[in-house]
C-alpha cells in the first residue's frame, strides 16, 4: 500500500470514529485495514494517531482531548511514549534554561493578552517567555517515537511564536494558546509519522526488489530480464525500479 492509499484509509477511519462518537472497536480498525500489508509496528502508529485525534479505542482509557484544553496542565501522559533518561535530563536542563521560576496570576495573563491584542511587543515577549516551558511540557506529555523530543519542543516553539504574532485572531487567551500549541504538536507528529511510513515503504520496496532481482539473476551474476520486463514481473513502474536501483547501486 502506498502513502496516498494509507492517508486515505487514515482519513476514513477517523471519519468513522467521529461518526461513532469518538469511539472505535479493535474489530472495526482491523477490518478497515484488513486489505493492507501494515505490520504490527505500523498498526501501533495508527492507534497512536487515532488517540491523538481524540478517538478512543474501546477498552482503552485516558483519551487525548482535542475539543477543549484546560487552563492548568492540559495533557496526561496516558498515551505518550515514556521519556528515556536522556530525554528526561534534556527536558530538565531545557526547563531550567527557559523558566524564571515566577508564578503568573490569571489577572496578569489577562492583562498581557489584552496588551497583546493592542500590538504591545513587550506583552508578546512576556507571553513568549511564560509559555516556553508550557510548550516544552506539552511536547513531553505528547512524546512519541516518530520524532525526537528536542525536535518536538522546537516545533512547539515555532507554533507558539506563530500563534502569538498571528494578526488574524482577534481574541487570544490562555485556553486558545494552549489549544494552538496542542494542534501544532499533533500536526508535527502526524507529518513525521507519515514521513516515517513513507520511508518504511521505500525500504520495503528496496528489500523486495533486491530479493526479486537476486532470484531473477543467473549464477554468473548476469540479469536474465530487462528493466522493462522486471517492471511487468514485479508489477512496478520502470522509473520507480530505476530509482530504487540507484539507491542500491545496482543501476548498471
Amino acid at each position: 500500500m502506498d502513502v496516498v492509499q494509507f492517508q486515505e484509509k487514515l482519513r476514513n477511519i477517523c471519519e468513522l470514529g467521529k461518526q461513532n462518537g469518538n469511539m472505535l472497536t479493535h474489530e472495526q480498525i482491523r477490518e478497515h485495514f484488513a486489505s493492507t500489508d501494515l505490520e504490527t509496528s505500523q498498526m501501533l502508529k495508527v492507534l497512536q494517531y487515532l488517540k491523538l485525534q481524540g478517538i478512543m479505542i474501546e477498552g482503552d482509557t485516558a483519551p487525548v482531548e482535542t475539543e477543549e484544553v484546560a487552563e492548568t496542565e492540559p495533557e496526561s501522559k496516558g498515551t505518550s511514549t515514556p521519556l528515556t533518561s536522556e530525554e528526561e535530563a534534556y527536558l530538565k536542563d531545557y526547563l531550567a534554561e527557559v523558566s524564571n521560576g515566577k508564578k503568573v496570576s490569571q489577572e496578569m495573563l489577562h492583562t498581557l493578552f489584552e496588551n497583546l491584542a493592542d500590538g504591545d511587543a513587550i506583552a508578546e515577549a512576556a507571553l513568549t517567555s511564560i509559555y516556553l516551558p508550557v510548550a516544552a511540557n506539552m511536547a513531553a506529555d505528547m512524546n512519541c517515537t516518530e520524532i525526537q523530543l528536542a525536535d518536538l519542543i522546537q516545533e512547539a516553539n515555532v507554533v507558539l511564536l506563530t500563534a502569538l504574532s498571528d494578526p488574524e485572531t482577534e481574541r487570544k487567551d490562555d485556553a486558545w494558546l494552549r489549544l494552538q500549541l496542542r494542534k501544532g504538536i499533533i500536526a508535527a507528529i502526524e507529518e513525521q509519522t507519515q514521513k516515517k511510513f513513507q520511508d518504511d515503504c521505500l525500504v520495503a520496496k528496496v528489500e523486495k526488489l533486491e530479493s526479486e532481482v537476486k532470484d531473477l539473476t543467473d549464477d554468473d551474476g548476469e540479469n536474465r530480464f530487462t528493466i522493462d520486463e522486471l517492471a511487468v514481473i514485479l508489477d512496478m513502474n520502470v522509473d520507480e525500479i530505476r530509482d530504487i536501483l540507484r539507491l542500491t547501486g545496482d543501476d548498471k
